[in-house]
C-alpha cells in the first residue's frame, strides 16, 4: 500500500467513525455495515446526519439495501461515494432517482500540523469546558437558523463531554461567532463543524477555529488530520497547507 492509500484509508476510517461517535450519542441512533457500506442513523433531520458511505467497492444490491435501511427510518439522509470508485455505481444511483450534488466533496489531510499561527487581531478561541460555553456553542448554531432542538441534540452534554471530542468556540471582539470541533478516531484526529456567522466572516474567524481543532490532535498524539471540505471552505484549508487525497460524490434521494 502507498503512502496515498493509507492517507485515505486514515481520512475514511475518520470520516466513518466521526458519525459513529455522534451516533453513539443520538438517542436511537444505529449503524449497520452492509458489505462494503457502511450505513447510519442519528435521527437528526438535517441529510447530512443520516446516509451511507461506499469506500471500496460495492454491489449495487448492497448499496440499495443499505439505503433502503436508511430510508425506512423516515429521515432525510445522502449517500457518499468515493469519486475514484467505478461510475457505474454513481450512475446506478441516479437512475434509481437519487440526485448528485454539484460539490465533490475533499477529503483533505494535514501530516505532522506545525504549530498554529497567531490568531487575527480581534479573534480568539477557547475550548468549551462548561455548560456555560457550551450553551454559547449551540447558540452560534441557532443565530444561523439551526433550532434550538437540534443544536441541543447536534452537540449534546454527553457528545461534549467525550474524552474523544473536543470542541471549540471562536469570538470576535468578545461576541461567540464560529466554532469548530475535533473528533479523535484512534491516531487520526478530525476537524468538523467549523462555523462562522455571516457577518464575522472574512476577519480570521474561521482560520482560527480551525487550527485551534488541529491542535487539539497534538495531547491525543495525533500527527494526522484529516477534513472534509465544502465549497466555500476548501482555498482556506488549501492555503492552511491541507491537502485532497480522494474526493466524494454526494447524492440525495429526490425531493
Amino acid at each position: 500500500m502507498d503512502a496515498n492509500q493509507r492517507l485515505i484509508e486514515a481520512a475514511d476510517k475518520n470520516f466513518i467513525g466521526s458519525y459513529r461517535k455522534l451516533v453513539e450519542h443520538s438517542p436511537g441512533g444505529e449503524t449497520r455495515e452492509f458489505r462494503g457500506v457502511f450505513a447510519f442513523v442519528t435521527g437528526l433531520p438535517i441529510g447530512m446526519f443520516n446516509g451511507c458511505i461506499v469506500t471500496r467497492p460495492a454491489a449495487y444490491e448492497d448499496v440499495t439495501a443499505a439505503l433502503d435501511w436508511v430510508a425506512e427510518r423516515d429521515v432525510p439522509y445522502r449517500l457518499w461515494i468515493h469519486e475514484e470508485l467505478p461510475d457505474g455505481l454513481a450512475q446506478t444511483m441516479r437512475e434509481r432517482g437519487m440526485e448528485p450534488h454539484s460539490w465533490l466533496v475533499p477529503q483533505m489531510v494535514l501530516v505532522q500540523p506545525p504549530e498554529p499561527p497567531a490568531s487575527a487581531l480581534g479573534v480568539t478561541v477557547r475550548s468549551v469546558s462548561d455548560g456555560r460555553s457550551l450553551d454559547e456553542y449551540r447558540q452560534v448554531y441557532v443565530e444561523d437558523g439551526t433550532s434550538e432542538d437540534v443544536a441541543r441534540r447536534l452537540f449534546s452534554d454527553s457528545f461534549a463531554a467525550d474524552p474523544d471530542v473536543e470542541l471549540m468556540l471562536a469570538s470576535l471582539d468578545g461576541r461567540a461567532v464560529g466554532t469548530s470541533l475535533a473528533i479523535r478516531t484512534d491516531e487520526i484526529a478530525g476537524v468538523y463543524a467549523v462555523a462562522t456567522l455571516s457577518d464575522a466572516r472574512r476577519r480570521g474567524v474561521g482560520t482560527a477555529a480551525t487550527w485551534a481543532a488541529v491542535a487539539a490532535g497534538r495531547p491525543w498524539g495525533c500527527d494526522t488530520v484529516v477534513l472534509q471540505a465544502t465549497e466555500m471552505g476548501f482555498p482556506m484549508y488549501r492555503a492552511m497547507g491541507f491537502r485532497t487525497v480522494v474526493r466524494y460524490a454526494v447524492l440525495r434521494p429526490p425531493a
